[in-house]
């Protein structure tokens, strides 16, 4: 299924307002009272405050922080237990904080009194021993921030939250999908996240696409949700994501949420040897029956113990871990260090920048030419743009090969030789020559009779006869028999070999794999140097630079090419056997693009990734970038000289982009398009009245 998110729902608002008027409080050490302001369920404390029926049970409460308690859960009434303890905050501790601080009086502290104060706290014996006595919860988030640097690189950063936001919803990351599946089960039990219209959905959404999109390495960990679920109880979005960008990037190793994990197993192996030589006893009975100590305590510590404990216990865990995690990230590793041996220097995630553009009046008053910096950036950003769609490129291809062995000795290494040019357009124009006569069945179809040929849904049949033009007869694993045509799908495999990894339809992975990694990849691409437009509102996309050049490429013999398009049957094939140049396929494919996907009203970035799906099909998505890049005059005008599409960079691209067409893809390039309504009349109906009207067979499907 598509995502589906409402717009207002992918915007920041900024600041939220706590002054309003019609706010409804939470009773102080009642249900919801722990949480920030913000988010206070107003729906839910409205029906709290109309009085009750004696006549009704409620089926469960509410706790402090918004979770729901079952009242056989529940505490007694005499009970000491950690839920019968009432979170309430002590004010002279309050006040031991507050002098601390230096300030002079318990009130609420306006919000100028907290700018004077540094930025970050000074690391001090009178500080830990005050975090471990625990931090008044009123001012836990203030000292939070302060005690993690997350503030620091909150007022530090070159980009705001808001751009971030921006950033990461102007895309569809592959990530997206796999966010919007776990929004739902994050935290289930609290009502700030038990569904779409809760509070908390729309903030850890943002929260979760912004960290995925700055730190590309990482992407989505799951664990990372469930702390930034809890962070937002207690913080307001911006701050909540400043202090996961903090854990993630400051606190806790580089590699502790990449791909491998190899961060949180090296601390999974340091437990276990210190298990073993402290608790002795645990460490016999978990060897005696076998147990893998990490397949229990691993996700404690991807979700810092968000995801055990419950949450007073973990905001006394977390006050502790703030203050002692950046004391080991600001001095290195101390433990096991006696001799002052320094630690090998800190890994570093990598993190996308955002450069801003020159206003007018700067372009005009300081001029536009790049200092020496900034041809270093664009050095590096090039090499990044790269080495991005070579990854993208090598996991679609193990993709291919995990799901087909069959595909294991597909070379994925770029050929750069003069020669691999020239063979390129030989074996374009020799694809005609292998093609293959297949379909793929759309439905079930039982076999009641000798003569009829049965198939599952996504069986690939091998055509042997098509003269009816309802019935075709095909082979399947060894098997010949009749089916009725409308049953199956002919499959395009010129030159290629079908394969269900390559199919949208039967793979989810490879449809995320597409348009979440690799088209987005390819924008970069086509988007460095492109030419920003002089005046105001004027819109500036490849789709647009792709439409000129594709038409200026065909327009020399446009007569002939439009009637052959109108008589084709195939993108490639035309009804006289003569094979289409990649220049005609190019413009018939995104003309194709543009009569679907402008009655729905599709933005370009979908027509985008539509075409790139489109030249996966035919397997030319490399000779369309050479058509592109040699129609210099359009090139010019679009992008400026150092861009990789205005310079001989793109041949190391066309010849990455090789390797796809070594993989048969069968992708719908409507895939992102409203769903059209379905046909009144069911297929297998009316395959039934077919089959009557024609008088061929009688019999139940």
């Amino acid at each position: 299924k598509k995502l589906e998110t409402l717009g207002s729902e992918d915007e920041y608002d900024g600041d939220f307002n706590e002054s309003s008027e019609d706010l409804i409080s939470p009773v102080p050490g009642g249900p919801f009272s722990a949480l920030t302001p913000s988010m206070w369920p107003q729906d839910i404390l409205a029906k709290l405050n109309q009085p009750e029926d004696p006549n009704s049970q409620p089926d469960y409460r509410f706790d402090e922080f918004g979770f729901r308690v079952e009242e056989e859960d529940g505490p007694e009434q005499s009970s000491k237990k950690l839920l019968g303890v009432p979170f309430v905050e002590d004010p002279q501790h309050r006040q031991q904080w507050l002098t601390l601080m230096e300030f002079s009086r318990s009130q609420e502290i306006p919000e100028t009194l907290w700018h004077r104060t540094d930025q970050r706290l000074p690391r001090t014996d009178k500080l830990r021993e005050m975090v471990r006595r625990g931090i008044p919860h009123s001012l836990r988030p203030r000292i939070w921030m302060r005690m993690s640097g997350a503030l620091h690189k909150k007022i530090s950063s070159d980009m705001s939250y808001k751009d971030i936001v921006k950033a990461s919803s102007s895309d569809a990351l592959m990530t997206s999908k796999q966010i919007e599946k776990d929004l739902l089960r994050t935290m289930p039990a609290n009502s700030c996240f038990s569904n779409l219209h809760s509070t908390g959905i729309p903030r850890l959404r943002r929260v979760m696409r912004g960290l995925a999109w700055l730190y590309p390495d990482i992407g989505y960990c799951q664990g990372t949700g469930t702390m930034a679920a809890s962070l937002l109880l207690l913080l307001e979005e911006e701050d909540a994501f400043w202090m996961m960008a903090t854990i993630v990037e400051d606190l806790l190793p580089a590699s502790y949420y990449s791909s491998t994990l190899l961060g949180v197993q090296a601390d999974q192996r340091v437990l276990r040897t210190l298990i073993a030589n402290y608790l002795p006893d645990i460490d016999h009975v978990l060897s005696q029956h076998d147990i893998e100590l990490s397949l229990i305590s691993l996700h404690w510590f991807l979700t810092l113990f968000a995801s055990v404990v419950h949450m007073k216990i973990l905001l006394r865990i977390w006050d502790l871990r703030r203050h002692l995690a950046y004391l080991m990230a600001d001095q290195g590793g101390l433990v096991g260090n006696p001799d002052a041996v320094p630690n090998l220097p800190k890994q570093h995630l990598n993190k996308r920048q955002m450069k801003r553009n020159k206003s007018v009046l700067q372009t005009f008053l300081f001029g536009s030419d790049d200092s020496e910096e900034d041809a270093k950036s664009k050095n590096i950003r090039q090499t990044e743009i790269l080495v991005d769609l070579r990854e993208t490129i090598l996991q679609l291809a193990r993709h291919f090969i995990n799901v087909d062995p069959k595909l294991t000795n597909v070379s994925l290494i770029a050929d750069y030789t003069m020669e691999s040019h020239s063979k390129d357009h030989d074996n374009y124009v020799n694809v005609s020559r292998t093609r293959n006569r297949r379909a793929k069945a759309l439905l079930d179809f039982e076999r009641h009779d000798d003569d009829e040929l049965g198939f599952r849904k996504n069986d690939i049949i091998t055509i042997i006869s098509q003269k009816d033009e309802h019935c075709w007869v095909g082979e399947l694993n060894g098997l010949r028999g009749w089916f009725p045509a409308k049953f199956v799908e002919l499959l395009d495999e010129r030159s290629k070999q079908y394969t269900c990894a390559g199919d949208d339809a039967v793979s989810e992975a490879v449809t995320d794999l597409v348009r979440g990694s690799l088209c987005p990849a390819v924008k970069a691409f086509l988007e460095h140097g492109m030419r920003r437009p002089s005046f105001l509102g004027g819109s500036c996309h490849p789709w647009l630079f792709i439409e000129e050049a594709s038409t200026r490429e065909v327009e020399k013999d446009f007569n002939s090419v439009y009637s052959r398009l109108v008589l084709c049957k195939t993108y490639r094939l035309d009804e006289d056997g003569k094979v289409l140049t990649p220049e005609e396929l190019l413009y018939r494919c995104v003309q194709a693009v543009n009569l679907t996907h402008d009655n729905a009203h599709a933005q370009m970035d979908v027509k985008l990734r539509s075409l790139i799906c489109l030249g996966l099909n035919e397997q030319v998505l490399h000779l369309w970038l050479e058509v592109l890049c040699s129609c210099v005059e359009i090139v010019q005008k679009w992008y400026q000289p150092w861009s990789y599409i205005n310079s001989p960079g793109w041949v190391q691209v066309k010849c990455e982009l090789r390797i796809l067409s070594q993989f048969a893809f069968n992708l719908n390039p409507d895939w992102e398009l409203p769903r059209k309504k379905e046909q009144s009349q069911p297929l297998k109906d009316g395959v039934r009245d077919m089959l009557v009207k024609h008088h061929l067979f009688s019999w139940d499907l």
